[in-house]
């Protein structure tokens, strides 16, 4: 009998155990997928495409001084394969107008801007009517610094996912490398030298 009173108690144990790594799961998959507030800043073409730091400063620049004429404020959800700025309307409820953007089409994110270090901006490749692309600097900004900082790590996971699993099901062919994307990006040959 004691037996099975200790088996009951470890089986419940292990129910209770099971159930605590689920919830803190949900919750910990539920939080870094949530909406932030955001004021949407708009988008400006911009002309390039190898992306360095500094590279979104004048579009935001630009963006920041026509903030007056933007409408109200909006909710960005950063996903895996996909970017979701939902506009709201006067009352603050979410509208049905929504903009969505691949993952995949991101070609480069930022939360450093020293003229606005809470403004959180992304690249996009815009596919045209007629086939040819542009590239488009949106630009948002949050309540702070950090929570800029914040969508700019979501961004980085949501892109992550995204290229691992195009790479698995075979959108995106290994090179050389059993993984490419997981080493660090400024190796030296990368990088550019100093003029003085």
């Amino acid at each position: 009998m004691h037996t099975s009173s200790l088996q009951v108690l470890s089986a419940r144990r292990y129910v209770l155990l099971a159930f605590l790594k689920c919830f803190y799961l949900s919750i910990k998959r539920s939080s870094s997928q949530r909406p932030h507030e955001v004021a949407y800043l708009g988008k400006v073409t911009i002309s390039g495409t190898q992306f360095l730091s500094g590279c979104t400063e004048s579009a935001v620049v630009g963006l920041v001084e026509r903030r007056a004429q933007q409408q109200g404020n909006s909710l960005l959800e950063i996903r895996p394969f996909q970017v979701r700025l939902h506009h709201l309307d006067e009352h603050g409820e979410a509208s049905v107008t929504m903009d969505t953007y691949q993952v995949a089409r991101i070609a480069y994110c930022t939360a450093d801007h020293s003229v606005r270090p809470n403004v959180f901006a992304w690249i996009y490749r815009e596919i045209n009517d007629d086939l040819t692309f542009q590239m488009d600097c949106h630009a948002v900004e949050c309540e702070s610094k950090l929570e800029a900082k914040k969508l700019a790590h979501s961004m980085m996971e949501a892109f992550r996912k995204t290229f691992h699993s195009m790479r698995s099901d075979g959108r995106i062919h290994k090179s050389g490398s059993s993984d490419d994307f997981a080493e660090d990006s400024s190796s030296p040959e990368d990088s550019t030298p100093d003029d003085g």
